[in-house]
């Protein structure tokens, strides 16, 4: 995810170095930081810092509350974002489409293997795996 995105190209020269990007990762801060900034500019509130904040303060609030986590796309962005993946409206798409997918939105693990020779995927299976992961995510901020 988010995590071997933005380490994949460090270079730790020291054993507090490793410490600390171990610290980062159990802890999920760098997902956490990734998913702030991109809710930060899809939003591009004239408060960054109160929006932040806000956001932060949502997410807490769900985690001990029946109360949805703060996302950054809706149903309707997931059915938009199938419908480009399934232009001839098929009502499907390919496991290699799904697998981009996730990975575009940050949700796909990284030893996890979606196989290319599986099952197609239909758009509600899509958009009911993808808010599952979404949730699954947040609840481990």
């Amino acid at each position: 995810m988010a995590f071997e995105f933005l380490t994949s190209r460090l270079v730790l020269t020291s054993a507090q170095e490793q410490e600390a990007l171990l610290y980062l990762e159990k802890h999920r801060v760098l997902d956490l930081l990734v998913h702030l900034t991109s809710s930060l500019l899809f939003n591009r509130p004239d408060k960054p810092r109160d929006f932040l904040l806000n956001m932060l303060a949502r997410i807490k609030i769900a985690k001990i509350t029946a109360v949805d986590f703060p996302y950054l796309m809706d149903d309707s962005n997931l059915v938009s974002m199938f419908e480009i993946m399934d232009p001839t409206n098929q009502g499907f798409i390919t496991p290699i489409q799904y697998r981009e997918a996730l990975k575009n939105l940050g949700l796909l693990g990284p030893d996890e293997v979606i196989g290319e020779d599986g099952e197609v995927i239909t758009r509600d299976e899509f958009r009911n795996d993808v808010n599952r992961r979404t949730l699954q995510m947040w609840s481990a901020f």
